[in-house]
């Protein structure tokens, strides 16, 4: 197991060299910013993405997320479902055939949801909050309000028809989970804020192609002990990489969470680590949002900020640069002593 950061497509120079002076050695492109027409993102210009991160001396662990204007219509079966379907499916064969290995993806029309960005933490750094009540109250986002029925269907027929192409060109699919985990927001029910609807999303289609990006935040969030969960899924081949975010609170017991630095959470680090190497898990895992430090960089480009639905801070290089030497520390202890 070993950290790795991920950045925005395009991936600049100065991004990437800055993971590989932290001593990694694996890079993840974040592609909401993407085009939303993928058909662009072919196999050559997935050879380009790749050759962007060893020309820096980095392996492309894999690449997390689309474009939402792209996934809505197969999330909630649009006007154009059927061709977007057909787009992931040669989407697949494509990374597969350019020796990218992983599909992180989620089940969000609306990306991530946050009441505040402004939760003071340690020395006056700003965390984000998510109050459930808060969230409740969000206007309907698409038109109508969805049934949990339609949008397990919608996924059901996703899963069918990618899961196999993943099968044969040697690519995981990695399902983060819905952000923030309640039972709906904007109309659109949250299948992926429970263990329950994780577990019956790996059933639906069988296979180790279908699988998880274990997003501690989230987890957590739901009130689950992760290190239980990992200790479940792990020996199962179903943690392809993690999320190593960090909160306080869940939404079961206090009806909210903020996220924090990685040594503050309720779910300690260390545990977690302990946990992942028990199981034999080889993946990476990266920082996912991290708090606001004094004098930070926003970690998004412009061009994220300006494409992209989140309208919360995700944490800068210098939070970036101390959750990724904490983890890699622990982590080296960890297969050292245990």
């Amino acid at each position: 197991m070993r950290a790795a950061l991920a950045t925005f497509h395009p991936a600049t120079t100065d991004r990437l060299r800055f993971t590989r002076q932290l001593g990694l050695d694996d890079g993840l492109l974040w592609g909401p910013t993407l085009p939303p027409d993928i058909a662009k993102l072919d196999y050559k210009a997935l050879l380009d993405i790749r050759g962007r991160f060893e020309g820096e001396g980095l392996s492309l662990y894999a690449i997390e997320t689309l474009p939402a204007a792209f996934m809505q219509d197969v999330i909630l079966n649009g006007p154009h479902r059927d061709e977007r379907v057909e787009e992931l499916r040669r989407l697949v064969r494509d990374m597969g055939r350019a020796r990218i290995g992983v599909f992180g993806y989620n089940w969000m029309v609306d990306g991530v949801w946050r009441t505040s960005n402004h939760h003071t933490l340690r020395g006056g750094a700003k965390g984000t909050v998510s109050v459930a009540e808060d969230l409740a109250r969000a206007p309907v986002t698409h038109g109508r309000e969805y049934t949990e029925d339609e949008i397990w269907e919608n996924y059901r027929y996703f899963l069918e028809a990618v899961v196999p192409v993943a099968e044969e060109a040697g690519v995981r699919l990695a399902l983060h989970p819905n952000d923030a985990p309640v039972p709906s927001v904007g109309g659109v029910p949250a299948l992926f804020s429970t263990r329950a609807n994780f577990e019956r999303a790996l059933a639906l289609v069988d296979s180790p192609a279908n699988a998880l990006c274990l997003c501690l935040g989230n987890w957590g969030a739901m009130g689950e002990k992760i290190p239980e969960v990992i200790r479940d899924l792990g020996p199962r081949g179903k943690i392809v990489y993690v999320h190593f975010q960090a909160v306080q609170n869940n939404i079961p017991e206090h009806g909210r969470f903020n996220e924090c630095f990685v040594d503050e959470a309720d779910n300690d680090a260390l545990d977690i680590m302990l946990a992942l190497h028990e199981t034999g898990f080889d993946g990476v895992f990266i920082p996912g949002h991290v708090p606001q430090m004094e004098g930070d960089d926003e970690w998004r480009t412009s061009h994220s900020l300006s494409t992209t639905p989140y309208t919360h801070p995700m944490g800068g290089h210098r939070a970036r640069a101390f959750t990724v030497g904490y983890l890699r520390g622990l982590a080296k202890a960890v297969e050292r002593l245990a």
